[in-house]
This record gives structure tokens, C-alpha cells and sequence, in this order.
């Protein structure tokens, strides 16, 4: 009986510890963490704004992350009617700075 008990532990023990490593490894998805930048790819909040009561291929103008001013043209987003400030020369490439 004693053993029975012991390996009922073990086996708990075990999904337990897959149960947390599972979660661990979950990457965010849309929608998910502090400012929805997790996992979601697109604009920031600020080039959206910047086109705000604007039509598409107006200029624009925002205040980047590292307190740069970023300017370009107003574009509809592929997913949706809603415009953003796309940057002269497109988009930033990832780990420039």
C-alpha cells in the first residue's frame, strides 16, 4: 500500500511539474502583455494617433521609443480601415538600436 501511495506522488509530482513547464514556455499571443506588443506585430499606438482625423496619404509625424521624431505618410492598415503613420522608407528593421 505504502508503495502504491509513493508512486501516486511521483505521478503527481511529474504532471505538476509538466503542467508548470508548459505555461512557462507559452509565448504571448495577440492581445496578450503590457501594451499588447507581446506577441502582436504592427504600428505603435503613437503612429495610429498621428494619423488621427487624417486621410490616407497625409503626412505624419510621432515621437518614436527613443524620443526621435519619425515622419511619413498616412496608411491603411492590411488588417482593418484604420490609418497609421507608416515611416518614410517603411517600417524600423528589429534590433537596429
Amino acid at each position: 500500500m505504502r508503495k502504491n501511495r509513493t508512486n501516486a506522488m511521483i505521478a503527481l509530482f511529474v504532471l505538476l511539474l509538466a503542467g508548470l513547464a508548459t505555461t512557462a514556455c507559452a509565448r504571448p499571443g495577440p492581445g496578450d502583455g503590457p501594451g499588447d506588443r507581446g506577441g502582436r506585430r504592427g504600428p505603435p499606438p503613437e503612429a495610429i494617433a498621428a494619423c488621427d482625423g487624417k486621410s490616407a496619404q497625409d503626412s505624419c509625424s510621432f515621437t518614436g521609443r527613443h524620443d526621435d521624431t519619425i515622419t511619413g505618410t498616412c496608411s491603411t492598415l492590411a488588417d482593418s480601415d484604420q490609418l497609421a503613420c507608416e515611416p518614410e522608407g517603411g517600417p524600423p528593421q528589429r534590433g537596429g538600436r
